[in-house]
């Protein structure tokens, strides 16, 4: 497992910045150990990303990116055994006129997303309460 941190983890030789196509290779295992990356154009995971996980200490941590497809490989966020201590937050940005993701010629995913073939696992802590939308909620409501 090699740190997102570390420019050697990547083909590259950088971290990614602002902007990037980010895509995760099947023999890469990366460790998302920072608590902010730069919005990135994608991310593509045919290998591995597991978010950084500290049982004692809580760490908030926020993957941001246009869209992120886990397309051969594997996204985990805490285990069963250890649940994910933070929050992790994915936020997607898009607009409706952005470049779409396309998955064949006849199949669109759209231009912001979380686009799952592969696997993803989360887990969090408990929670003692919960909340239901009784309605329909539009920009600019509270």
């Amino acid at each position: 497992m090699k740190p997102w941190s570390d420019p050697d983890s990547w083909p590259s030789g950088e971290v990614p910045v602002e902007g990037d196509d980010v895509v995760i290779e099947s023999a890469m295992w990366i460790e998302f150990d920072v608590e902010d990356t730069p919005i990135l154009k994608s991310l593509e995971i045919n290998g591995r990303l597991t978010f950084k996980n500290d049982p004692e200490e809580a760490v908030d941590r926020t993957l941001r990116s246009h869209w992120v497809y886990v397309r051969a490989g594997e996204l985990h966020i805490g285990t069963e055994e250890e649940p994910y201590n933070g929050v992790a937050t994915i936020h997607l940005y898009g607009r409706p006129l952005d470049e779409t993701l396309a998955f064949s010629m006849i199949t669109e995913g759209g231009n912001k997303g979380l686009f799952i073939v592969g696997n993803v696992t989360m887990y969090g802590q408990p929670r003692d309460n919960w909340s239901r939308l009784r309605d329909n909620c539009y920009k600019g409501q509270t």
